[in-house]
Formats: C-alpha cells, sequence, structure tokens
C-alpha cells in the first residue's frame, strides 16, 4: 500500500479492483470513501500499479474552477474498435485530445500557454467510453468519483495531426452521426471553451502519484458534444474539422 494511501481506504480500493474485473459497480454507502482529492489520487496510483497498466494519458478537466485530472489505463483503443459484452458503457464523449511530444513535469513558476502549446506535438479526435465502477457514477462524492478515474472506462484515439495553429480549435465543427443518423452538428462547444485550458490548468496543478505528463502521453480535456448514450448495436462516427474522423461499433 503506497504511503500516501491510508488504511481506511484499502477496503475501497479492493472492491474497485474486483469492480473492474467483475463489471459489478459498487455501492459508495458500503466502504469508507477517499476524503479529498489527495487521497483520490492516491487510490488511482494503487489501482493502476495493481492492475500493472501503462499510463497511456490523461483525462483532466476543471472541476468547478479546479484542475483535475485521472489516467487514461492503456492500451489506448484504435478506430473501428467494437464493445463486447464486458464492456457496455454508460456512455460515450466526443472529444479533442492532445499528445505531447515532451515531458512537463511541475516546475516552479508554472507554464505559460506558449509552453504547453510547445510541448504539444499532435492534436487527435477521441471517443471516451464513459463505464463508472461506482453504482452512483458522477453523483458520488467527488473524491471518489476522482480515485475510479472519474469514470473513464476506455480511449479511441484517432491519428494525431499537426496543427499550424491550436488557438482556432474552439471553433472547429464537431459532427457525430449514429449508424448514418447525424445527432450533433455544430461548431465549438467545450465547455472550458479554450480546449487546451484544462491541459494548461492540470500541468500547472499536477498532484497525481503516477509520474505527471509525459512524452508520448495524450491528454483529453472534455467533451464536446455532452454525454451520448448508447445502444447495444450499431455504429457511431464523429469527425471534428481539421482532425479527421473516428468510429466506435457496438
Amino acid at each position: 500500500m503506497p504511503p500516501a494511501m491510508q488504511r481506511h481506504l484499502a477496503a475501497f480500493a479492493e472492491a474497485l479492483l474486483g469492480a473492474r474485473v467483475d463489471g459489478e459497480p459498487i455501492a459508495c454507502t458500503a466502504y469508507e470513501l477517499p476524503r479529498d482529492a489527495a487521497e483520490g489520487y492516491a487510490v488511482q496510483a494503487f489501482v493502476a500499479r495493481r492492475l500493472g497498466m501503462e499510463v497511456a494519458g490523461w483525462k483532466a478537466a476543471l472541476a468547478d474552477g479546479t484542475p483535475v485530472a485521472a489516467p487514461l489505463l492503456g492500451p489506448l483503443l484504435h478506430s473501428g474498435y467494437r464493445l463486447t459484452g464486458d464492456s457496455d458503457p454508460d456512455a460515450v464523449e466526443v472529444e479533442i485530445a492532445f499528445r505531447l511530444g515532451r515531458d512537463l513535469p511541475l516546475r516552479t513558476g508554472g507554464y505559460a500557454r506558449e509552453d504547453v502549446v510547445s510541448a504539444v506535438d499532435g492534436v487527435l479526435v477521441g471517443i471516451e467510453i464513459v463505464a463508472s465502477r461506482l453504482a452512483a457514477g458522477a453523483t458520488a462524492p467527488f473524491p471518489a468519483f476522482l480515485a475510479d478515474n472519474l469514470g473513464n472506462g476506455g480511449f479511441v484515439a484517432g491519428k494525431p495531426v499537426p496543427l499550424a495553429s491550436i488557438d482556432g480549435l474552439s471553433d472547429l465543427r464537431c459532427r457525430v452521426s449514429r449508424d448514418g443518423t447525424v445527432i450533433h452538428d455544430a461548431t465549438g462547444g467545450h465547455p472550458a471553451g479554450d480546449p487546451l485550458a484544462p491541459l494548461l490548468a492540470w500541468a500547472n496543478a499536477q498532484s497525481d502519484a503516477l509520474g505527471g505528463l509525459r512524452a508520448g502521453q495524450i491528454v483529453t480535456t472534455g467533451s464536446l458534444v455532452g454525454l451520448v448514450r448508447c445502444g447495444r448495436s450499431g455504429t457511431l462516427s464523429a469527425h471534428i474539422e481539421g482532425l479527421g474522423g473516428i468510429l466506435l461499433r457496438a
């Protein structure tokens, strides 16, 4: 057990591991939960290490203005990935993600936006699979939801493309179809306005226990379309202007 993870969290952490194996969400009322973000990050790290999975990237967000993040446990999935019976998601989200070309360690004085932009060597369209191990999902006490990797159940990553300027990302058109029927077609829509904002904020606030932002990782920063509920058959396709398209099959 990592020193930062107190004994009172052991049962909860083990239950999260069990839920990943048997697919049965757990009730928060049955366990003593993380009391704050630091304990949530300690549980994240414990689960990731016990699973032996690489940190392929990060899900970064602003929770009531506070930067938070959770590891995307690899491998990343490819376009055309087919969901199986044991990977039934709660929903999916269509997102813009950034691939890092160099490490961004926490540093004194922090990073300016141009520092983070210079560390990005590609931008991509992605589909996040939302699948919490908590019965309460996103309505669970936030430190517990953070411990459960902010409800991340996997990430389908498109091919990174270079962009001459990141400044125009907030004005890209996103089109999403289910089985050929358009269910979303709009420009912009990122909850922070600027898709880079959560990455910049997290770069300056990193407090995880898994090594921070590393070269080769991707960082996804929030849905352009909100939650898209999944059926048990069919194809979801998404296209973001200038970044390309991606498919998820069920």
